[in-house]
């Protein structure tokens, strides 16, 4: 008597569908990302593929606003190059964040997945607070990971 060969399943085309539909609907999300000097900045120079990953708002919290340390990472990063400074609510973790055309760890070289984004974060929770002296040492280590090819 002759054994069947086990029939080899193929993933679903609709599971494929369902998976780029998603992807399509959270490329109309939006994190309404500000950089340093007030302005809106587009979703899809800083999230690979150009999709907003759930949650952001919760993980990065909001764009720094006290004066004092904008100035101080200004001063470490062009305000044209868009690099976006953000804080999380309930903690004294700040986040800078690097446009994809900067950044040296997103990519399809580095098999980023969609969502993706660079970030750094710089925390002061043994410290209590934030001075500006610590946090400008802090940033001047973190411009070693931004691809500057436009300058």
């Amino acid at each position: 008597m002759a054994t069947k060969a086990k029939e080899v399943v193929k993933p679903e085309v609709k599971e494929i569908a369902k998976s780029e539909k998603v992807i399509e609907e959270r490329k109309n999300i939006s994190a309404n990302l500000k950089n340093t000097s007030g302005q809106d900045v587009k979703d899809e120079d800083y999230f690979f593929g150009g999709v907003t990953p759930p949650g952001f708002k919760g993980t990065c919290g909001n764009p720094v606003d006290r004066e004092d340390l904008v100035a101080v990472f200004n001063k470490v990063f062009k305000p044209s190059d868009n690099i976006l400074f953000y804080k999380q609510a309930d903690k004294e973790v700040y986040i800078v964040i690097i446009p994809i055309k900067n950044s040296n760890e997103i990519g399809e070289n580095n098999n980023s997945i969609i969502g993706d984004f660079q970030k750094h974060a710089i925390s002061f929770l043994n410290e209590g607070s934030v001075n500006e002296g610590t946090l400008k040492g802090k940033l001047e280590r973190i411009k070693k990971f931004v691809k500057y090819e436009d300058r």
